[in-house]
């Protein structure tokens, strides 16, 4: 090498060594984490962020506040006998949401409790009337005349009811009719839509006290829930008061300052690509801290953004204060969803370089001899590699490659300083550009009140608007030079192996060329998305310059709110036994899925009993089974209410507590069941002890007393506000139970000891362990219920891997299709219109992929959850089925690029290329289809695989790329079809375009990785089937089929 490059390799070891400073200081803060780093992260953040402690506040006042109306006397008996149930709703529906969005929770629970009343007093108005009147008579005329004497006849004789002596068996069973078909009709809400949890719960609790009291009366009592709506209701009025006084805040508020965290998330990712680009090969090991921070980084993104999109469907629905309406704010999600899914690119570039195989190309440093073993073509790799599954053909290639490589110093540890250099200018531009958005969205979103507002909002525009043009430059210059530095350790390479087609040389080692194209082109896409959001932000900002007062849209808006899904949401779907497909995809296999066992109905009767099957198959199902489950254990708990030798003690005792317990700790899988019931008796454990804690501690060993009480309660609650407000979705259920509990204790314990209540048992340790027990009982009986037969979690698991794996499928084809098909090419007689183009089906595609990576975030957690079913069988896989979930996940985000790489690509370029490109042979897209196919079947029937199917599809394809040779040929007619002609685009490799038909074609290689990596866990959990002497034959004839000194790893 001559000595001009020598100067340039002290320029780049001198950046390199200065972001190897960066590293180094990046990794060392890891290390040195504050106090506050020793807890969970949601418990840290919350700690740190002004935001979150103004939210803690006004729940943990809101709390408070509703035990203080508990202490005086006059409150306490306006309120009634459950006055504990408005502090209990501060704890299920906390104050921490802004105003409209709580309001539309709160309503969602009062309609739930609405309607439950509404069944129950159904079930009154029927049971008076299949009530023998005259036997009601006759024993109220009896007690009337037995209490006439006694000094207080209207406690005696409400002591007489509860003793049940006017149960009558014929009102009982209808009011047990309707408990079942109530409890069935809120199990179906809960189990096929969770966003109506809220609904189901206070909905069954309602119907429930209904129930449990009605049958007990001779005469109508309609108003029995009178106490439970009171409290409630000062509840949400103190809520809603606190929402608009203490630190109020609106969606539109709540939204933009969502937006703005994204933001600066996504920054800190293109940031750390030059730490990336700088690291040392031991920091790009896939469990490298370096790696690991990358990809949690893009897991954090897109986490934040499925919140974001779940929440923002209200904003619509509320009156704000500013510059921006909810409809701008909205609008910004199609740009910032753009964002996050270019965002998957640089993630899929980290990833690659620290990929097993990758890294197996790096040999000894420059200057060192090649030992024998690396070029030995008859070493095979050691499994501990990562490349077991690696053929002999592979090999063979890989390891021509790898010497090539290390001879015309084009690894990857000799390129990345080129990359980083030629990429610089669009990095910085693209970060100063969404710093400029997060400036301005912070001037509109913070500056509403302020008089210098419009002023700092002009200051962030211009800064806006100069940043979008240096992006702009930054953009063209790379486009039309600076990616040309990309090619430039290439070039002599390039010259010396022009003869490689005919033979005459050995194929260039062009893989580190196509990594740096992959770098490259997701700058370049990710810019153009930045690009976008600038232009979205700068003319939102430049129309909307005023403050004003925005009004709500449409109630149209609650309505698909509520009630409708989209792709981001399909992971709410009950996560059952049987195939749970995606919508889209339902309504595509509708045409073309038949039923193997009969053809369609023709007539009536065919018709009928074609309804009753399918009825019976949705009976089946564990929604349904759910259901039916749900119903038997709220009669199996309720019948001691009704049975005159129990119903005392049912009553005095708060079995109706057991009830509630039996019903919200049902769950559809055993998994789910036991996971809860650890978190639930935890939960409720701590929350007894803390409640009898904060009794002792106020009240000492008196009946209650006011000013100790409520100073008690303010310390000692906020625990469990701060828990119930911050703690992870997973963990709800024991926060749930936590307070619930809690307040069960502290609040019957005040009651007792102030007004008269039936069943008065004191306070204290007296009311604890009856409500512990109770809440044991309630527990144990939704345990037997549900081990009438257990339905499995894992199996669901197994079941949704293989759907997951589908969908996959299905995203994969139609990106091929896109990939493949041009109109003109192969026209199509019957279509009455005509194919979209790519870029027309990329919001399609993007909704998927989202879709697909939510139902993958689901699954993750349903394979965690599936671990608590115990190994009564033996030991369940972990591991192996979340290295399918971590596995599909990556596979995604291949696609993502993928798509994202196509979309850029020219459509002339894209057909001419056809021709050459290996990963769109026919046949290799036969055996990716078909693979996908036997891994999602064998994962769902549970049978093992061929071992003659234990085969790298990255071997099938470099096969059929040998096998298969090109001729050129036009392959458009008509006018100018001459530069439609076909092209390799190993010519054409300084141009644009190829630069993201190299994106492209490592995408599937990445995916087809992830592929084989899912074939072999499936092997592992299913089994396989061997063929003897099958294995020793493919490798003799491997090594007598030896591939040609012109085909490479790429070319």
């Amino acid at each position: 090498m001559g000595e001009p490059e020598k100067v340039t390799q002290g320029h780049d070891d001198t950046a390199t060594n200065a972001s190897s400073v960066e590293l180094d200081a990046l990794l060392a803060g890891d290390d040195k984490k504050s106090f506050l780093d020793k807890f969970p992260t949601w418990v840290s953040d919350a700690f740190r962020s002004p935001r979150a402690r103004k939210t803690f506040l006004r729940c943990w006042i809101a709390t408070w506040v509703c035990f203080v109306l508990m202490l005086p006397n006059k409150s306490v008996e306006n309120m009634g006998y459950a006055a504990f149930f408005a502090m209990l709703s501060s704890i299920m529906i906390p104050a921490m949401f802004p105003l409209q969005l709580f309001f539309f929770a709160i309503s969602l629970m009062l309609i739930g409790m609405l309607l439950g009343w509404g069944i129950g007093a159904a079930a009154m108005r029927a049971g008076l009337a299949v009530r023998n009147s005259e036997v009601a008579r006759v024993t109220t005329e009896r007690e009337m005349h037995a209490i006439a004497g006694n000094q207080n006849p209207d406690a005696v004789f409400e002591d007489d009811i509860f003793k049940g002596i006017f149960l009558d068996t014929k009102t009982s069973v209808m009011y047990g009719a309707f408990l079942a078909v109530g409890g069935f009709f809120f199990a179906m809400a809960r189990a096929y839509n969770p966003r109506l949890l809220i609904f189901s719960v206070f909905g069954t609790v309602t119907l429930d006290v209904m129930v449990s009291f009605g049958p007990l009366f001779p005469f109508s009592e309609y108003m029995i829930l009178n106490s439970l709506f009171i409290s409630t209701a000062e509840y949400a009025a103190i809520a809603c008061a606190l929402i608009i006084l203490v630190f109020p805040e609106t969606m539109n508020h709540a939204i933009l300052d969502a937006d703005t965290e994204i933001l600066g998330k996504i920054k800190k990712l293109v940031d750390i690509q030059e730490l990336v680009l700088s690291a040392r090969p031991p920091d790009l090991d896939s469990n490298s801290p370096l790696i690991r921070k990358v990809s949690s980084a893009r897991a954090e993104v897109a986490a934040m953004f499925t919140k974001l999109i779940a929440t923002s469907k209200f904003i619509n629905l509320e009156f704000s204060w500013g510059k921006w309406s909810g409809e701008d704010v909205k609008n910004l999600e199609p740009a910032i969803l753009g964002l996050v899914s270019r965002t998957a690119a640089l993630q899929s570039f980290a990833r690659m370089i620290a990929h097993p195989v990758s890294r197996s190309f790096e040999v000894p440093t420059s200057g060192e001899p090649i030992e024998s073993s690396t070029t030995d073509v008859a070493t095979l790799p050691d499994p501990a590699d990562g490349l077991a599954s690696e053929t002999y053909l592979l090999h063979e290639l890989r390891t021509r490659n790898r010497t090539a490589e290390a001879a015309h110093s084009v690894r990857m540890t000799d390129v990345m300083p080129t990359i980083r250099e030629a990429t610089r200018e669009v990095r910085e531009a693209s970060s100063a550009g969404i710093t400029s958005i997060m400036a301005v969205l912070d001037s509109v979103n913070r500056k509403r009140w302020s008089r210098r507002g419009d002023v700092d909002a002009d200051q962030k525009v211009e800064q806006l608007a100069d940043s979008l043009h240096r992006l702009r430059q930054a953009l063209a210059a790379f486009k039309e030079t600076k990616r040309l530095e990309l090619v430039e350790p290439f070039q002599a390479l390039l010259q010396s192996t022009k003869g490689y087609k005919a033979g005459a040389t050995a194929a260039p080692p062009l893989r580190t060329l196509f990594f740096s194209y992959v770098f490259a082109a997701n700058m370049v896409t990710l810019a153009e998305g930045v690009l976008i959001m600038m232009d979205s932000v700068l003319e939102t900002a430049m129309k909307r310059q005023k403050n004003r007062l925005w009004a709500p849209n449409s109630l149209r808006d609650l309505w698909k709110a509520l009630f409708t899904r989209d792709a981001a949401e399909v992971d709410e779907q009950g996560a059952g036994e049987d195939q749970v497909p995606d919508r889209a995809e339902t309504v595509a296999a509708a045409s073309y899925k038949r039923d193997p066992d009969s053809r369609p109905p023709t007539n009536a009767v065919q018709k009928v009993m074609d309804i009753w099957h399918r009825i019976y198959k949705w009976a089946k199902t564990p929604e349904a089974l759910f259901g039916f489950r749900y119903a038997l254990v709220s009669i199996a708990v309720w019948v001691p209410a009704v049975i005159p030798h129990s119903a005392h003690f049912f009553y005095s005792e708060k079995g109706i507590w057991a009830l509630v317990m039996a019903q919200t700790t049902m769950n559809i899988y055993a998994s789910d069941q036991i996971y809860n019931y650890v978190l639930r008796i935890s939960g409720t454990f701590l929350g007894a002890l803390l409640g009898l804690l904060t009794w002792y501690i106020g009240n000492a060993s008196g009946r209650g007393n006011p000013y100790g009480e409520a100073a008690a309660v303010a310390v000692l609650s906020i625990p469990i506000v701060f828990l119930r407000v911050f703690a992870p979705f997973q963990y709800l259920p024991g926060a749930f139970l936590f307070g619930a509990t809690y307040v069960l204790v502290v609040g019957n314990s005040w009651l007792d000891g102030h007004i008269f209540v039936f069943g008065n048992v004191g306070w204290g340790w007296d009311v604890t362990w009856r409500r512990f027990v109770t809440v044991m009982i309630g527990c144990a009986a939704s345990f037997v219920m549900m081990m009438l037969p257990p339905k499995s979690g894992r199996k669901a698991v197994r079941l949704r891997n293989a759907n997951t794996i589908t969908s996959i499928s299905h995203v994969y084809q139609e990106i091929t299709s896109a990939w493949i098909n041009d109109q003109e090419m192969f026209p199509a007689k019957d279509r009455k219109q005509p194919l979209p183009t790519f870029v027309d089906q990329i919001p399609q595609l993007r909704d998927r992929l989202l879709g697909v990576a939510t139902q993958l975030q689901a699954l993750r957690m349903q394979t965690a959850l599936a671990q608590f079913e115990g190994n009564f069988r033996g030991v369940w896989p972990k591991d192996e089925y979340m290295k399918l979930v971590d596995t599909q996940t990556s596979m995604l985000i291949s696609l993502s690029l993928l798509g994202s790489a196509l979309a850029q690509l020219d459509q002339n370029k894209r057909v001419s290329y056809l021709h050459h490109t290996r990963t769109v042979n026919p046949s290799f897209i036969a055996d990716v289809v078909s693979t996908f196919s036997l891994v999602a079947q064998s994962l769902r029937s549970g049978e093992p695989l061929s071992q003659t199917f234990h085969q790298n599809l990255l071997d099938r394809l470099f096969y059929h790329g040998v096998m298969h040779t090109t001729t050129s040929k036009v392959i458009r007619g008509g006018p100018g079809s001459a530069s439609a002609t076909d092209v390799d685009p190993v010519d054409d490799i300084t141009s644009y375009e190829f630069m993201f038909y190299a994106s492209a074609v490592v995408a599937v290689f990445q995916m087809l990785e992830g592929l084989n990596e899912l074939r072999r866990i499936t092997g592992r959990l299913c089994g396989e089937v061997p063929l003897d002497g099958f294995v020793g034959w493919r490798e003799q004839y491997d090594r007598s089929h030896v591939p040609p000194p012109n085909v490479g790893v790429m070319v």
